[in-house]
């Protein structure tokens, strides 16, 4: 693509957004991240990547805390009286999602993108839903969950989701106010959700 955009995407819980960002990826030829932005994270400070895990689109809290012998990273010991707070792993991620949209088009999903980049005039914000149904099928065929279990899984996926969004932000998770485009893709499927957020895309480039 001639010109920089960086598109970034919000999603409920099975609604299909991973698979419409790396679509959506390879047809406009340019970088996607989603679990990639933690490895990124992790290798800039040197932090072990599991705590950002644990932190991943998660609430604040001091979720991190060294135990009293000590926990080695990556060469770092850490002592009982110190901690990582979410907000910290928060503020390292968020400067890993400036770097990257600096650098190079790309496609960022979730870890409040949109509003971290809201000043970045290239950025288009996203947010798909689906049915719950659709979002049943896909808990239980791509995550395993058992079918009876599914629709408390992912209230609880979307609460978690809401609730990180919601508190490090100024904006509301799944809001239309809060994107510049809301689509639910089970009007149209994944293919043809992708194909009308690239048509979105290309006349937001013109």
């Amino acid at each position: 693509m001639e010109k920089k955009i960086i598109i970034t995407i919000g999603r409920q819980y099975g609604s299909g957004g991973r698979f419409i960002g790396k679509k959506l990826a390879e047809q406009l030829g340019i970088a996607y991240y989603d679990k990639e932005l933690i490895n990124l994270a992790s290798k800039e400070s040197g932090i072990c990547g599991e705590f950002f895990e644990k932190a991943d689109e998660r609430n604040s809290g001091n979720l991190l805390k060294a135990l009293a012998m000590g926990f080695s990273m990556n060469n770092a010991i850490f002592q009982s009286n110190d901690y990582l707070s979410n907000e910290s792993l928060f503020q390292i991620q968020s400067d890993v999602i400036r770097k990257v949209a600096s650098e190079h088009s790309c496609i960022l999903v979730g870890r409040c993108a949109d509003y971290i980049l809201r000043d970045e005039k290239d950025c288009i914000s996203i947010f798909i839903s689906a049915s719950l149904e659709d979002r049943i099928r896909r808990a239980v065929e791509y995550a395993h969950i058992a079918e009876k279990d599914a629709e408390e899984y992912i209230r609880k996926a979307d609460k978690s989701r809401a609730s990180y969004y919601n508190y490090y932000t100024d904006k509301i998770w799944g809001a239309a106010e809060s994107y510049d485009l809301c689509i639910n893709s089970s009007l149209y499927g994944i293919d043809e959700t992708t194909a009308f957020i690239c048509e979105f895309v290309e006349k937001r480039q013109k």
